[in-house]
């Protein structure tokens, strides 16, 4: 579909959008973070599409409990979403005894797969992750992180554990906050997402590597862990990563079948609209990671992610209690 004006009228036509209703689009994370870029670029065209005015609302802290508490205590009437995290969203019940479970919400669909990759300061005596192994097990080094729980914690976790080293591991609350401690030379190393991160800060930081069998097409100049011959470290050739997915309150899709049809339909029509491809190219190469996937399959992906975090619960367990 070339652009939103198309859809628009099927919408209104069909699925009865009421353009006077205004959605609640919740981010549990900070302004300017990755999450919080990818809805702010997805939601113009998709008002276009629904006729309804978006409200973007950040609820940053608790390693996106907050904004998932905010979610799930929303009316489940289609006027509440989320842009959400896998594997946070598992991980704040899983490890932080948070009152919802994956039953607890609906799901319209993925967005992208944003790999998770190390990055440092330019200056920094090392310049891929094999060299910050070697710097970390004679010096004290500090590795920021984007949340205490997910998959940036557990790949710091599983580097340390892998190798025996004693890494000062900081939660910085979000894709922002590393970027910036990196950029200032605040941290020896810092885990975050390569798109999160921000391609346009390619030439000021030392990308260390991807948490990937392959290399990322995004962020060339970085070896995957596989290139650098770290497969010992768990999850290299399955590959870790975070993935963005957009999330209902529970009982949208039973009790308001209509509006579930129309917000899933309707989301699934912003990835073939022109505007939208061409935001996405501007945000540092952010159409090379979209992935859409449908509500079914969005919802077996949970539950797939909920499982996988469990087989690492003591490692991260491990960290909290430490902390």
């Amino acid at each position: 579909m070339a652009g939103a004006a198309a859809y628009t009228a099927q919408a209104r036509g069909v699925l009865g959008t009421s353009d006077e209703t205004q959605i609640r689009a919740i981010v549990p994370w900070s302004q300017g973070g990755g999450t919080d870029r990818s809805m702010r670029v997805t939601t113009p065209t998709w008002s276009e599409l629904l006729g309804t005015e978006f409200v973007v609302e950040n609820h940053p802290g608790g390693s996106t409990q907050v904004g998932g508490e905010e979610l799930y205590n929303a009316d489940a009437d289609g006027s509440t979403l989320a842009m959400w995290n896998m594997p946070q969203m598992q991980a704040t019940w899983l490890f932080q005894n948070a009152p919802y479970r994956s039953g607890d919400f609906d799901y319209l669909g993925t967005h992208h797969w944003d790999p998770t990759m190390w990055f440092a300061p330019p200056d920094s005596p090392y310049d891929d992750l094999e060299g910050f192994i070697e710097y970390a097990r004679e010096n004290e080094a500090t590795v920021g992180i984007t949340a205490a729980i997910g998959n940036t914690a557990l790949s710091a976790l599983l580097v340390e554990e892998t190798y025996g080293l004693d890494l000062t591991i900081i939660n910085m609350e979000g894709g922002s906050g590393v970027r910036q401690a990196v950029l200032a030379d605040d941290i020896d190393a810092g885990v975050n997402q390569p798109w999160a991160f921000n391609p346009d800060y390619a030439d000021d930081v030392t990308a260390l590597g991807s948490h990937t069998s392959e290399q990322q097409e995004l962020w060339p100049s970085a070896p995957s862990f596989g290139d650098l011959g770290l497969e010992e470290i768990p999850l290299v050739n399955e590959g870790l990563g975070q993935w963005k997915l957009v999330v209902l309150p529970g009982g949208v899709r039973d009790r308001h079948p209509d509006r579930f049809e129309e917000l899933s339909e309707t989301y699934a029509a912003v990835f073939e609209d022109d505007a939208f491809q061409a935001r996405t190219e501007e945000q540092g190469g952010l159409n090379e990671i979209i992935d859409y996937r449908g509500p079914d399959e969005t919802e077996r992906e949970v539950e797939a992610t909920a499982q996988f975090m469990e087989e690492y619960a003591d490692v991260i367990e491990n960290f909290i209690y430490d902390q």
